[in-house]
């Protein structure tokens, strides 16, 4: 007879199932509290079996939280979705009660003292990076500018020269004109805009063909006085200057002279405060909600106690689990602009014709993750236990200390690119098969879940929460060793992703009608 720990986890005390962290013989005779339990099937790795017999209707449950109902289970039996079906909540008609007897957070900052090296700007908020970008305000003007961030990027010579300047990247992007007014042109200057204006770019030259609708004089107008932002801001356009080739001699020359005052900027030391973690998952598998994103969530609670914020997004991946959202909101006000939120992204779906479960996709079922409930439910944990201060717009400049939800896409890239407007200076991102991609001009810390998936693109992975499933290490020791490496990244230290140049960009563009 086996101790189900040695092959299982059992994530809380009121769980009626158990994961399996290694594959499970058919007929296996697993040991539990004062229980014995045979398996009845295979159940491969990361996939669920039933503790217990769960009847007809009777809730089934992972980390306390229901995300599904029996359809009849027998103990010892694979979870699966043939037999539970979906269990949803009114999480509206619930507010009320929620907030009526909530008492306010009164938890005591535990700043720890703990500091990195960052650039710190004029307006105080903190560069990990100090990158010179070159964005386009279109996807018309989209392949000059990558060819002009390429011949820098490629320079030796002026890595060397200076030292300080972090790389030459290119906003580009497949946006910008062609599609209607509104929500889609919005979208696209507020993100252009909080990305020239991040801390971790020291300088910025914008390119625009002339005629689109995101062109030179309207970027230009949405962005104000550029003196504000104390750091080098220029404007070329393509069709004025005759072309491509002029277009890339005249940008050239810009940059070379804007340099020297990129460059100006050093490193110094900083408290733990000024940092924004921002939190991603994809490629997921049944030990992401596991392993990577409690463990992100973890150091994300450590680094908000010392005075620090958070954004956690990817709004499909919170349908199921909102009413767990919403108790730890900081306010009535903020659980409404969640709820507008969440209903905002439901009502596209519908006018798009789309289903809100295409966020669950074949290889999340595989992986062991029975409905998008339970993806649900493990990926929420990346934004950890704290109170939540705020509910932002896509790309919305983060204006509150702490824990942040921000309304976007569950999809990696677009997902990342509003993280990093609404100012995230460094992304956690766990991944259970292995996603590679990184941000433009944010660090991106890629955790696997499985010690497996690490060895097998360790090439791409920075850090391993595999290790809690292999038993040698405690959660709170794995954390503090995260939250070292996310002080030595926000220092400098290159990620993965960095080191391949993996320097991905795309704004969200749910709602486009291509004219």
């Amino acid at each position: 007879m086996t101790p189900l720990k040695k092959i299982a986890i059992v994530m809380s005390e009121k769980d009626n199932i158990a994961i399996a962290k290694k594959n499970i013989k058919k007929g296996t005779t697993l040991k539990y509290l004062n229980d014995t339990i045979k398996t009845s099937d295979f159940i491969p790795q990361g996939h669920r079996f039933a503790l217990k017999n769960i009847k007809t209707g009777e809730a089934v449950r992972q980390y306390g939280y229901i995300f599904g109902i029996s359809k009849g289970i027998k103990k010892g039996q694979t979870i699966g979705r043939e037999n539970i079906r979906e269990y949803m909540i009114n999480y509206e008609k619930a507010i009320d009660e929620i907030f009526k007897n909530k008492t306010k957070n009164s938890s005591k900052k535990n700043i720890s003292g703990k500091t990195f090296l960052g650039y710190k700007r004029s307006d105080g908020r903190i560069g990990t990076r100090n990158f010179f970008t070159i964005v386009p305000t279109s996807l018309c003007a989209s392949d000059v500018a990558a060819k002009i961030a390429g011949a820098f990027d490629n320079d030796k010579s002026l890595k060397k020269k200076y030292k300080n300047i972090d790389g030459f990247v290119a906003a580009t992007h497949t946006e910008g004109c062609g599609c209607n007014d509104g929500d889609i042109i919005d979208r696209v200057l507020l993100t252009l805009k909080n990305t020239i204006t991040h801390p971790n770019v020291g300088g910025a030259i914008v390119i625009d063909l002339g005629c689109e609708k995101t062109n030179r004089t309207v970027v230009q107008k949405y962005l104000g006085n550029l003196k504000q932002y104390k750091k080098p801001i220029d404007f070329i356009s393509i069709q004025d200057l005759g072309g491509t080739e002029k277009t890339i001699k005249k940008s050239k020359d810009l940059i070379l002279k804007r340099l020297k005052k990129v460059n100006s900027i050093k490193r110094k030391n900083v408290s733990l405060k000024h940092l924004i973690i921002g939190t991603e998952c994809g490629a997921s598998d049944s030990f992401s909600g596991i392993t990577a994103n409690p463990l992100i969530g973890k150091t994300v609670d450590k680094i908000i106690n010392c005075g620090g914020s958070a954004i956690l997004s990817e709004i499909p991946e919170m349908i199921g689990a909102e009413i767990n959202l919403i108790k730890r909101m900081a306010s009535k006000e903020i659980a409404k602009k969640f709820i507008n939120g969440m209903a905002y992204y439901k009502n596209l779906a519908k006018k798009l014709n789309v289903s809100m479960e295409g966020n669950f996709v074949p290889g999340n079922e595989k992986g062991g993750l029975v409905n998008s409930t339970l993806k649900s439910l493990g990926a929420i944990l990346k934004g950890g236990e704290t109170e939540i201060v705020d509910f932002l717009d896509y790309a919305e400049l983060i204006k509150k200390k702490g824990l942040n939800i921000m309304n976007g896409p569950g999809n990696d890239l677009e997902s990342m690119t509003g993280i990093a407007a609404s100012g995230a200076n460094i992304i956690l991102f766990s991944t259970g098969m292995g996603a590679t991609e990184g941000n433009l001009t944010v660090p991106v810390i890629k955790i696997s879940t499985r010690t497996e998936t690490y060895k097998k693109i360790k090439d791409d992975i920075d850090f391993n929460a595999g290790q809690l499933i292999d038993g040698n290490i405690s959660q709170e020791d794995l954390s503090n060793e995260l939250l070292d490496m996310v002080i030595d990244v926000a220092s400098g230290k290159k990620t993965r992703a960095e080191f391949w140049k993996k320097r991905s960009f795309q704004i969200w563009t749910a709602g486009k009608l291509s004219l």
